[in-house]
């Protein structure tokens, strides 16, 4: 029963979240995109148990994230939904209804032991950025096929050989 008020809370607030995204697309201008030179497109995401593995060939970042993200991010990874959707599911599908896409999830920076990302929208010639976790724009990413970009100096700092 709890798990079911959670969902149905989390839905309202991803609900809540896209109609905040529409209203500010009628008011906002274009923004630029982030720096791309400075930036990786991540090449290796994994999920191992409630972890996060994600980076550029043997660098990766390794984060701890809820078992709810990490499973959300498994299904973004083998791209199914299971009998019924969750939030990043009806996130990435209210986006879709507004004719909103995601252009790219960007991992910026770490801070206070926090990870900081960027979820980058278009509709049209208008852009938006929005802060969000780095774990909720990896399984938002995989479900709407955009690219995920980690800061160079961020993984530089951060990352760990995950060749060995």
């Amino acid at each position: 029963m709890a798990k079911n008020k959670r969902e149905k809370e989390n839905i309202i607030f991803f609900t809540a979240l896209a109609s905040i995204i529409v209203a500010s697309f009628l008011v906002s201008g274009a923004f630029e995109y982030f720096n791309q030179q400075e930036y990786v497109k991540a090449d290796v995401i994994k999920i191992v148990e409630s972890t996060v593995i994600i980076g550029n060939n043997c660098t990766a970042i390794v984060a701890q994230t809820s078992p709810e993200r990490a499973h959300s991010i498994e299904l973004g990874l083998e791209g199914r939904m299971e009998i019924r959707p969750n939030t990043h599911d009806v996130f990435v599908d209210v986006l879709k209804e507004f004719n909103i896409s995601v252009e790219s999830v960007t991992m910026d920076r770490y801070e206070d032991k926090i990870y900081y990302a960027t979820l980058n929208l278009r509709r049209g010639s208008d852009v938006l950025k929005i802060d969000l976790k780095p774990s909720d724009g990896i399984a938002i990413a995989l479900r709407a096929n955009a690219p995920i970009y980690i800061n160079k100096k961020l993984l530089e700092k951060m990352g760990q050989n995950i060749c060995k």
